[in-house]
């Protein structure tokens, strides 16, 4: 085969251009500190990453799922706990209005039927908690969960969050499952303590003592409304610590696909720009010399 200089110089040119296109490359993926810019870099990575990068889109709705629901939780739990407190106080009073010595002071009943009520108005009051711009007890409903009447203006809908693959959660309790529900010989909480105060007001100890056992009933369901928001908190903080280590296992999956190390890279690019150099030097003492070299 006969080589002419003219395939000399095509060679070399294409040579140099290859050269200069790797070390592009590097210097590239340097800037950017990834090794995967484009698809056609490597079409078998590209649909790996593009098939992590999915995943992990799901998972970020997810864990936005889950912090919602954490809040939720949070919010209904500190809320239960706060009733449970009220709760005790109301025992206390009936309690003490059980005694002869407080019934037989007009002043003293009043006193205490008074702040009868006023715990009412509290529970009431938590009975109504949002949580953003959503009543937590109320299920789906719109406006707040309890009339000021004390009547339950929601419905028996329950709030539900995606919290992992084919895992949902039940996030709410409604007003009726917390606070009783209105009617009957026991009814709410909210008609327990009504007519408690009216009993502590009359001094009719008969009446003290029913409601004062209806009072303890009302307390074990909120208790065990609070014991249950309690068992689903747990159990989400499980969910949540298994969606971390989820989440960072994709990015790692990810960085490993996409991303450049940049001492490899560091040291790619020098070598890759000396043989550039190297390339270069060799291909001026190669190439045939033109008119210019001539009027030197």
């Amino acid at each position: 085969m006969r080589v002419t200089s003219s395939m000399m110089v095509r060679t070399t040119l294409r040579d140099l251009n290859q050269s200069l296109g790797r070390l592009q490359t590097t210097q590239t993926q340097l800037s950017t500190g990834r090794q995967l810019t484009k698809a056609s870099d490597d079409p078998s990575a590209a649909a790996s990453a593009m098939r992590i990068r999915k995943q992990l889109n799901r998972a970020d709705q997810r864990s936005r799922s889950l912090e919602d629901a954490k809040g939720w939780l949070q919010n209904a739990d500190a809320t239960l706990t706060s009733g449970l407190d009220l709760m005790s106080k109301a025992k206390e009073i009936a309690v003490r209005a059980a005694n002869s010595g407080g019934l037989t002071d007009a002043n003293a009943r009043l006193a205490m039927a008074t702040e009868l009520r006023s715990i009412r108005a509290d529970v009431l009051s938590l009975a109504n908690t949002s949580y953003g711009s959503r009543s937590l007890f109320n299920g789906t409903a719109a406006g707040a969960a309890y009339t000021v009447a004390g009547a339950y203006a929601g419905n028996a809908s329950t709030v539900i969050r995606d919290v992992a693959p084919q895992t949902n959660l039940a996030v709410n309790l409604t007003g009726p499952q917390i606070f009783g529900v209105a009617g009957g010989p026991v009814g709410d909480m909210f008609e327990v303590l009504d007519r408690l105060a009216n009993a502590v007001a009359s001094g009719n100890d008969t009446a003290i003592a029913t409601e004062h056992a209806n009072l303890d009933t009302a307390t074990q369901t909120l208790s065990a409304a609070t014991v249950e928001i309690g068992s689903r908190a747990a159990h989400l903080e499980g969910i949540t610590a298994r969606a971390q280590d989820e989440q960072l296992r994709l990015k790692t999956q990810l960085s490993s696909i996409e991303d450049v190390d940049p001492v490899n890279a560091l040291v790619t690019e020098k070598a890759q720009e000396n043989s550039y150099q190297a390339a270069l030097q060799v291909a001026a003492k190669i190439l045939p010399p033109s008119l210019l070299d001539f009027m030197r």
